[in-house]
């Protein structure tokens, strides 16, 4: 059963001769069918539009990626489409229809030996397949992704593909019409490539005529996604990480999943300091009681929700673990207290040595900085762990009475 009724167009809204008009809805033929939209047509839509993919709502490290080839010879078949992020993010996506469940098993088993595959690859392979699959035998992958990229930085970019590779560590999307497997079925079908990380998101992409122009709208929506949960990690000394996947409907869970963009901000952040991925996770399960969360995408965002989805940001972690508090400000500035704001940054200040509240011409600007005047480590404040909690704790607490007064 689908979740949304027609989309609907309303011209001259508000007036006495508004129009409420249905859209058609657009079927999407198998490929080959000699049908204008078939799965052959989405999958260079998505090559020429890779934002029509929602992969900010599954994987937001791996947002605006860069397509970079249709048909990736791999040895189980063809990728239908290979996108990678400036980062070094790897994203395989599969255009199909599932009108029936045997057709659903088999999309699902050929996704996972796409990845399967691609986890045996080399760097060097990977741009051999590339090469082949674009026609273009000087193509370098480092200057298709990032085309005014700096030489020196193709390195970096090279280790990351590499290590993704190695891990499996990817992002799978099967996107089409007729999506409707459950994710009680799905789960069967992801034992058997445990050794890999990879996130597999089903998208439907709804196809939508308007019957007075003939123009097709598109409409992407997120069904379900896999998630990687963290107490189901078997670390094995001397070896790989094996990591057992489970599905989660999109709805909210009880579970603590990590994900794609998790693992790799805590792997970044390693290579600044190899202690401050623990602590940081036992520093965020002391602020999970005072609703303080953690938002990752690149670096990572403490925020506290407060009533009616309110949001305020305590400071931004950064991959040189180091805190950037400047954002508290735009917070509280939204309900007229940046008072509360500056009020928290010096308490932060005074526990680090020589710290201090930098005081910029527009008072939303002020940040806490060190004896250098850099942003703050956060080793530092985690030596004083609990005078940090407390900060924060004061902070929210101070927010909560201001919001709960204007209720």
């Amino acid at each position: 059963m689908r979740a949304f009724t027609s989309p609907m167009i309303v011209a001259d809204l508000g007036s006495p001769s508004q129009v409420c008009l249905a859209l058609e809805n657009v079927a999407l033929r198998p490929r080959g069918s000699g049908a204008s939209y078939d799965e052959a047509w989405l999958q260079r839509l998505i090559q020429d539009h890779p934002s029509l993919l929602p992969i900010s709502e599954i994987e937001p490290g791996l947002a605006q990626p860069v397509p970079v080839c249709l048909e990736l010879p791999v040895p189980s078949g063809y990728v239908d489409n290979l996108m990678v992020t400036t980062s070094g993010g790897l994203i395989v996506v599969e255009t199909k229809l599932w009108r029936n469940p045997e057709a659903r098993r088999e999309v699902i088993g050929q996704v996972l030996d796409y990845a399967k595959d691609l986890s045996g690859f080399t760097y060097d392979d990977l741009e051999r397949a590339i090469r082949a699959a674009r026609k273009e035998p000087a193509a370098r992958l480092f200057n298709l992704v990032n085309p005014d990229g700096r030489p020196e930085a193709e390195s970096g970019f090279i280790d990351a593909v590499s290590r993704n590779l190695r891990l499996g560590r990817m992002l799978l999307i099967i996107a089409g019409d007729g999506i409707q497997e459950g994710a009680e079925q799905l789960a069967g079908f992801l034992q058997r490539h445990v050794g890999l990380h990879f996130t597999l998101g089903l998208v439907e992409m709804s196809l939508w005529r308007d019957p007075r122009g003939g123009e097709v709208y598109v409409q992407p929506r997120v069904l379900a996604r896999t998630v990687q949960i963290e107490r189901a990690i078997i670390r094995v000394e001397g070896s790989a990480s094996l990591t057992t996947p489970t599905i989660e409907a999109m709805s909210p869970s009880r579970s603590k999943p990590t994900s794609l963009t998790v693992e790799t901000f805590f792997e970044s952040l390693a290579s600044a300091d190899p202690a401050l991925p623990s602590q940081i996770r036992s520093l965020l399960a002391d602020l999970e009681p005072l609703g303080i969360v953690a938002d990752v995408k690149r670096n990572l965002s403490l925020k506290w929700h407060g009533p009616d989805d309110a949001e305020f940001h305590l400071g931004v972690i950064d991959l040189e673990g180091r805190l950037v508090t400047d954002y508290a400000n735009w917070s509280a500035d939204g309900i007229g207290r940046l008072d509360l704001a500056h009020d928290y940054q010096a308490k932060l200040a005074g526990l680090v040595p020589g710290g201090q509240v930098r005081q910029t011409p527009k008072p939303s600007g002020w940040r806490v900085v060190d004896a250098q005047g850099r942003n703050p480590l956060v080793a530092v404040l985690l030596g004083r762990k609990d005078a940090w909690l407390s900060a924060m704790a004061d902070y929210a607490s101070k927010l909560a009475d201001v919001l709960k007064d204007r209720a």
